[in-house]
């Protein structure tokens, strides 16, 4: 696989406030959310000092300055494969999934193998963060781990009222998400081959775990 050039980052939230500067240093990128900021939001999402206007844009507005790199947005939800027929989606070649449901990280998996472009789906917990590599035609973390509907069952349950209120989203979760999502892209940026790309990665306060595509295919061998 080559490096991308052109980031989707789908969701402007918590995971969203933290990685999208980190890619618009790496790559154009392009934000996908249809919501607003509200001010009870303000310590996971910067954006929200300021403004209650649509995340996707007002996200973009505070990035384009300090980047030389183009950030674009578009103000809606990701449904499905319509997406890419938005004029600022071309040349997207690598999506990032910056959301806190399951339902939309198998909408984004599902069109990362339809548009064969891959995909980092990142999430948190209250005291972690994980990322899962997306590969078109030949690895989708949906076939190896549960990643179920509702959603305040593991992994990633976050938007439930009741975990919420139990177990509340910290801007340290919300940064370790996107740490584990640039640690598999930088790894793959430098790889040579995709053998060596890392598919799973869990970030904690006080370890971490990572999971290489090679020792995921012997452990299938093995089995």
């Amino acid at each position: 696989m080559n490096s991308p050039t052109k980031f989707a980052i789908v969701g402007a939230g918590g995971i969203g406030c933290a990685i999208a500067p980190l890619l618009s240093r790496l790559g154009s990128i392009v934000l996908i959310d249809a919501d607003s900021y509200e001010p009870k939001n303000v310590e996971r999402q910067f954006p929200a000092l300021t403004s209650t206007e649509n995340k996707a844009s007002a996200l973009a507005s505070l990035l384009q300055p300090h980047t030389l790199q183009s950030v674009q947005f578009i103000p809606s939800y990701m449904k499905g494969i319509e997406i890419a027929n938005s004029p600022e989606w071309e040349g997207v070649d690598c999506l990032i999934g910056a959301v806190d449901n399951n339902e939309s990280r198998a909408i984004i998996a599902e069109l990362s193998w339809g548009l064969e472009i891959p995909a980092i789906l990142a999430g948190n917990a209250h005291e972690h963060g994980e990322a899962h590599l997306v590969i078109p035609n030949r690895y989708s973390p949906l076939d190896h781990f549960e990643f179920p509907i509702i959603p305040h069952t593991a992994p990633w349950g976050c938007n439930a009222d009741s975990v919420v209120e139990e177990h509340p989203q910290t801007p340290l979760a919300n940064a370790l998400a996107a740490a584990a999502a640039m640690h598999i892209l930088l790894s793959w940026r430098k790889a040579s081959k995709v053998d060596n790309v890392i598919v799973y990665s869990r970030l904690d306060p006080f370890s971490g775990v990572v999971k290489r595509l090679r020792d995921m295919e012997s452990e299938s061998s093995e089995g």
